[in-house]
């Protein structure tokens, strides 16, 4: 079974809501209108994943990747526009300074940028942080490998060589037990890591990758 397959099992037993917010898979004119809007070629995982679900309809809170919503093709499309703007709008000083707050863990993996337009989101938090594809990484970094970018993520991890290692990697910690699933206030349902238990997965992944 692929993990693909295994995740979205996973999702009918634990977190069914997220399962039914899910679209049916991209189509592959809408994958090849995409990655010509972008003017990239997508790494074989990342046509996988969208195959699978063309992210989600959005209609509630809480996402697949421990919480963190699963963007489909369109907003993706847009946050990258939004970090393309921010490249270009800003001046030589400022970009200088954001990218020199920057650090890479592992050292030499992600190049020390605060953006980068070869650097695709497939899942955001709302507030301006991503998971995402990597197309330029750095000397010891692989090409499409899954990394975390945004407004507040100065550490960039290296967290996967590539998509289908990242759902992998997210199948083995769910089949372990390391989920933390809890009914907030308003009704609804966050997803997060157990070990360690924090509120953000971004939050989680700083601890999980804190000894790189």
């Amino acid at each position: 079974m692929s993990s693909f397959n295994a995740l979205e099992e996973w999702l009918a037993i634990n977190l069914p809501e997220v399962l039914s917010d899910l679209n049916p898979g991209a189509t592959e004119d809408e994958l090849r209108t995409f990655a010509a809007a972008l003017n990239v070629t997508l790494p074989a995982g990342f046509l996988e994943l969208y195959r699978w679900h063309n992210g989600q309809k959005m209609k509630i809170h809480t996402g697949p990747w421990y919480g963190l919503i699963f963007m489909p093709l369109s907003r993706v499309l847009s946050e990258w526009l939004s970090w393309e703007d921010v490249i270009r709008q800003s001046s030589p000083e400022s970009l200088a300074s954001l990218n020199n707050s920057s650090t890479s863990v592992p050292l030499g993996f992600v190049r020390c940028l605060y953006a980068n337009n070869r650097w695709i989101p497939f899942a955001h938090d709302g507030a301006g942080n991503h998971i995402g594809l990597d197309l330029d990484p750095d000397e010891k970094g692989t090409f499409g490998q899954v990394i975390n970018f945004g407004r507040d993520e100065e550490r960039k991890i290296a967290i996967a060589p590539s998509v289908g290692a990242f759902v992998d990697w997210m199948v083995e910690e769910l089949r372990a037990g390391n989920f933390n699933i809890k009914t907030e206030s308003d009704g609804g349902r966050s997803f997060n890591t157990l070990r360690p238990e924090k509120y953000h997965f971004l939050d989680s992944l700083a601890v999980m990758f804190r000894d790189y």
